[in-house]
């Protein structure tokens, strides 16, 4: 019976790693891609570099097709949902597939030709999918021309890396082997009275401990067999046999750091019990050796269950703000900016903000430009914020991008979804720093008072946040709460130094790429600034978040199962020394309650200094989370023990123990 159950928690333990391995597979997928053959993958920060992105571009695909080094550019889908990726390769040469299978729940992938890269930033990651020889010629190139780059090869130290660097990772095969140890105890707990008599008959305490140790590591590695062999085929089956490959090396790996985890331990808790005929002898519980143990495997196990239930519940707050970002890159799928050549310098740049400001205006028209300049804290040393995260300029174009549905037809100075800021409850810092800059920015010289006069101040409503871009990046925000001031019109508000420099920073953006590009051949700029898609980076960034909080999700799983193992084994043990004293008091009349109270009690002492360890620890952070699962964990303690009592009380009534 015990060689079952401990085959069938091994079972339990290697479809939870599975899972895991499913989703580090599916990661290792969108950076590797296995179809693609990709052997390397490259991020190039062009920013210190003279190049344009343009040339930098053409140069990459001339050294790809000279080199043979298939480089193709990972690009998200801005089509469809905009939740997938497209590979563009850089050259000419090379032979990949049209369409390319991906892992999951992903559809299919595009592979397309150099001129999807038209107007895409050269910035980004690059795959390295032919021969990897002349690579030291492509840094070289690199190096020369200033461009930054991070380099990560596709092998299996990369993927150990990503386990020990991301923590979700790492507390999954954490979580795995406390379950394992767990489950060494409980062989070493059914097996201490036989190997106590085999000590007695004479065989050789070695022989007993290897029999021991061999009979446990075959039900686990059978257990490990089985369900590996149904996770592959499983994958080979519904995502494809391509993968078979990649899903079994990983998760054998997994398995391996796994089982050698809790050998190393298993070997040491045997060696803990050494059997022996003295207990025997002694009239002792054969498992009294293992009572320390126990006692500490359930202490290590409710301390990492209570490390683990914040971040777990942080990541999955983390992945629906993940989902809720990228919603809102989709929001600005169709959006593009407006990049400037670095060549450009200032002198050209003076000559061109008159024409951008003219694209402004008409592109606002049509609706087709939206503002959003943002300032933190950082941002304003010296401004109080009072209770407000940020300070947000925004037009009523951002509105209509960010807030959904409802807003096509807003009339000047409206700004649904947001609640009007009396003048009263405007921080008084806050105020004079928009004066400030309205009077700086001001196309009709107005003074601060007047620029005040034309905008309006809000804040998030309870049931609308609105999401802001930072000011000179563009990155997308997401604040608690922020001073929000609309500016009712872009073109007749700000003068085009302004609107050039935000348009520059793409925290001015505009709607539709060809129309974009039709606006700026009209007004002469179609050969001195160039458009790029702003969503790009945003979309691929937040489409990971999600898969670190499944990993929490299964590690505390696994967790809270070693968590259970190890309390229900340690009530066990306890139970069986404590039977001598526990049986005559129940045939007397003794409630369970009045037998239990004295080791519940202890056992709530050390649960809550342990608590307040980790609250401590983590320096608040968490403190309710943790407070309670630390509840639930000791208030399940007496049922543990009382389910254990009970079974010990039955068994010495029938003589069976």
């Amino acid at each position: 019976m015990h060689r079952k159950i401990a085959v069938a928690v091994s079972a339990l333990l290697f479809a939870l790693l599975a899972v895991a391995v499913t989703l580090l597979v599916n990661m290792h997928d969108r950076t590797y891609p296995q179809q693609l053959g990709t052997k390397s993958v490259v991020n190039l920060d062009f920013s210190t570099s003279e190049l344009e992105n343009e040339d930098a571009i053409t140069q990459l695909g001339q050294l790809s097709d000279r080199l043979g080094l298939g480089l193709v550019k990972l690009a998200p889908d801005l089509g469809g949902d905009q939740s997938g990726q497209i590979f563009v390769k850089v050259g000419t040469e090379g032979d990949l597939p049209g369409r390319i299978r991906r892992f999951g729940n992903e559809a299919d992938a595009e592979v397309r030709s150099k001129a999807a890269l038209a107007h895409s930033y050269a910035s980004g990651e690059y795959l390295v999918t032919g021969a990897t020889g002349r690579l030291p010629e492509l840094r070289d190139w690199l190096t020369t021309h200033r461009v930054i780059s991070e380099w990560n090869d596709n092998n299996l130290g990369t993927t150990l890396r990503l386990v020990v660097k991301q923590g979700s990772f790492a507390t999954s095969l954490l979580a795995a082997s406390a379950l394992m140890v767990s489950l060494v105890l409980y062989w070493l707990s059914v097996k201490a009275r036989g190997r106590a008599l085999r000590a007695l008959a004479g065989v050789s305490t070695w022989r007993i401990q290897y029999e021991d140790l061999a009979g446990f590591l075959v039900a686990v590695a059978l257990a490990a067999v089985v369900v590996d062999a149904i996770a592959v085929v499983w994958v080979g089956l519904a995502q494809g046999w391509i993968f078979a490959p990649l899903y079994a090396s990983i998760l054998l790996t997994f398995d391996a750091i796994v089982i050698v985890l809790t050998m190393a331990c298993a070997v040491a808790m045997f060696v803990a019990s050494w059997p022996g005929p003295a207990m025997l002898a002694n009239r002792e519980p054969a498992v009294k050796s293992l009572r320390k143990v126990s006692v500490a495997l359930k202490a290590l196990t409710f301390v990492l269950v209570l490390a683990a239930v914040s971040p777990a519940v942080t990541a999955y707050a983390n992945a629906s703000t993940s989902a809720e970002q990228q919603a809102r890159w989709k929001s600005l799928a169709d959006q593009v900016a407006l990049s400037f050549p670095a060549a450009m310098g200032e002198s050209g740049f003076q000559e061109v903000m008159g024409k951008v400001g003219d694209v402004v205006n008409d592109a606002e028209r049509r609706s087709a430009a939206a503002l959003s300049y943002t300032w933190d804290h950082e941002n304003l040393e010296g401004v109080d914020l009072g209770k407000y995260d940020t300070l947000s300029m925004v037009s009523q174009g951002w509105l209509r991008l960010m807030l959904d549905k409802g807003y096509e037809a807003m009339s000047p100075g409206d700004a649904p979804g947001l609640t009007p800021l009396p003048a009263d409850q405007v921080p008084s810092d806050a105020r004079q720093f928009v004066g400030e800059s309205l009077e700086l920015w001001s196309r009709d010289d107005s003074t601060a008072a007047e620029a005040l006069g034309k905008v309006g101040f809000y804040h998030f409503s309870e049931s609308v946040q609105l999401p802001l871009s930072s000011a000179g990046g563009g990155d997308l925000v997401f604040p608690k709460d922020a001073i929000v001031v609309v500016a009712p019109n872009l073109h007749s508000m700000f003068d085009d130094d302004f609107l050039a420099s935000a348009a520059s920073t793409r925290n001015l953006v505009f709607t539709g790429l060809g129309p974009t590009q039709a606006l700026l051949a009209q007004h002469g700029l179609q050969y001195k600034v160039t458009v790029k898609y702003v969503a790009e980076e945003g979309v691929l960034f937040a489409q990971f978040t999600a898969y670190f909080a499944w990993l929490q999700g299964v590690s505390l799983a696994a967790l809270i199962a070693a968590l259970v193992v190890s309390s229900l084994i340690a009530a066990f043990i306890t139970a069986v020394l404590r039977s001598r004293r526990d049986f005559p008091l129940r045939l007397a009349g003794q409630r369970w309650s009045e037998i239990l109270a004295d080791r519940v009690a202890a056992e709530w002492l050390v649960g809550v200094a342990l608590t307040v360890m980790i609250i401590l620890l983590r320096g608040g952070q968490g403190a309710l989370l943790v407070a309670a699962a630390a509840a639930v964990g000791l208030l399940a303690s007496p049922i543990t023990h009382l389910l254990a009592t009970r079974w010990t009380f039955a068994n010495v009534s029938r003589r069976r123990l």
